[in-house]
């Protein structure tokens, strides 16, 4: 299983080896965040939109109105919060559908992905809560979902590259359908690619789509897909005209940069966290080295210096044995032994 969608396609990612600028495929990813909301709210993607919410919220939809379609090509820094697509379905249904490429940072497979699970479930959350409370009955709020599909594994131990999440208890009785959290894995479609387009589902197609479409060794995949469902064609068409399109791809080259560079200053960071971590331990290590041959001279001077002075007592052959001892502190036999 592929863990990273992005690793596999290495034309659509890696930079230049001489000046370090991300190297731009003939086709844009639709898998980039950027490209995957052009896709999606442009006017004339309309259908394109409506054919995908429906494929995965898996109920009939007649059209979606998308309510935030600025792209954030002035401030590079605020991208991850605006690429979203946040839209109204026609029966007063909303949902957010978003694109995660690449895992966030300090996120990992280790740690469970917590912080993109959390991430959709604070999105979801945030989307239900800022409907209008004041003039709609709480038993009248529209339902709200939360979509985001991943370049990356986030569940390693389900097979499905779909995973749904509701209010359930115990024994999976459902609390309430208002509310709802679908993830779509990208690295999950080893299987699916092997179907006959044809047969493919919504949902399949549409991963396909997303996954293949920039990488030139699934080109006959695509191809089919195309043939297959008109709303895949209308995608495919529009991302060959984005990627002729100068601006848009020196908006990709843009964000691809600045990817990169994030991406640098967490690795220098980390080695010089590491460094600085080492340097530590050394420098504390060459101390606690000395403090402890400080305390084993102190006690080694301070047995010698009992030592000299039992010597000198039982020269002058002014006490017994037992008297030197409780005078010096050392043992009956030590001082025995002293001559």
């Amino acid at each position: 299983m592929n863990y990273d969608i992005l690793n596999t396609h290495k034309k659509d990612v890696h930079k230049s080896m001489f000046y370090g600028e991300p190297i731009i495929p003939e086709l844009l990813p639709p898998h980039e965040d950027g490209v995957f909301k052009t896709l999606l709210t442009r006017e004339d993607a309309k259908p394109i939109l409506r054919d995908i919410v429906e494929s995965f919220l898996r109920f009939p939809v007649n059209s979606v109105e998308v309510r935030n379609i600025e792209l954030p090509v002035a401030d590079i820094n605020e991208k991850r919060e605006r690429f979203d697509v946040n839209c109204k379905i026609d029966d007063g249904s909303q949902l957010c559908v978003e694109m995660q490429a690449e895992q966030m940072s300090g996120d990992s497979l280790q740690s469970g992905h917590k912080i993109v699970k959390s991430r959709a479930m604070y999105y979801l959350c945030d989307l239900h809560a800022k409907q209008p409370g004041r003039s709609i009955a709480y038993n009248n709020l529209m339902r709200s979902y939360q979509m985001t599909f991943c370049g990356y594994t986030v569940f390693p131990d389900r097979e499905n590259f779909v995973s749904r999440f509701s209010f359930r208890d115990e024994n999976n009785s459902e609390l309430s359908d208002t509310l709802g959290i679908i993830f779509v894995e990208l690295t999950k479609l080893d299987e699916v690619k092997r179907k006959s387009a044809s047969t493919m589902t919504g949902e399949e197609a549409w991963a396909s789509f997303f996954a293949y479409a920039s990488d030139p060794d699934h080109r006959e995949l695509i191809n089919k897909l195309t043939a297959e469902r008109k709303e895949i064609k209308m995608a495919e068409e529009m991302l060959q005209t984005l990627s002729k399109d100068e601006i848009e791809r020196a908006h990709y080259r843009s964000r691809r940069m600045f990817e990169m560079d994030q991406q640098h200053n967490r690795i220098i960071a980390q080695r010089e966290g590491r460094a600085e971590g080492i340097a530590e331990g050394r420098a504390e290590g060459r101390a606690e080295g000395r403090a402890e041959g400080r305390a084993e001279g102190e006690v080694k001077g301070e047995a010698r210096g009992r030592v000299e002075i039992a010597l000198k007592l039982k020269k002058a052959k002014a006490l017994s044995d037992e008297e030197i001892a409780q005078y010096t502190g050392l043992s009956l036999s030590e001082v025995e032994k002293l001559k």
